[in-house]
């Protein structure tokens, strides 16, 4: 008996270890994938909020950071991509870059690297890509 149940837990816990992350899901629902682009927008909007932009601080017009846009502005178009070339799908959890559209005037990188879950009280939605 004690011999059924102890590979029964080691099975579970095998099992377990295996299974992928939940794929993060945009506003629609839709799992995000890798390379497609995106814009990003807060969860909690009053309708008047805009989305991601780079931003500068004060006066200085270097370095740029992620900011807010303010107003009805969609804001940028964003690509998340794996750090695990072979994954194609955004997965709850896992390590994945951010690119920014476009250029900048700082001539600085336009990733944005995420170390760990995505923040949470952000909202995605995909729009006709």
């Amino acid at each position: 008996m004690k011999t059924i149940i102890l590979f029964s837990l080691l099975t579970l816990i095998i099992l377990a270890a295996k299974s992928a992350p939940a794929p993060v899901l945009d506003a629609h629902g839709k799992v995000l994938r890798a390379g497609a682009k995106y814009r990003v927008k807060p969860a909690y909007s009053d309708g008047y909020n805009g989305g991601l932009i780079l931003a500068h601080v004060g006066n200085k017009p270097c370095p740029l950071v992620v900011g807010q846009d303010l107003g009805l502005n969609k804001g940028l178009w964003l690509t998340f991509t794996p750090v695990n070339p072979k994954e194609r799908v955004i997965r709850v959890s896992t390590d994945v870059n951010i690119k920014f559209s476009g250029s900048n005037s700082c001539n600085e990188s336009n990733i944005w690297q995420f170390v760990g879950a995505l923040v949470s009280v952000l909202c995605l939605y995909s729009v006709c890509i």
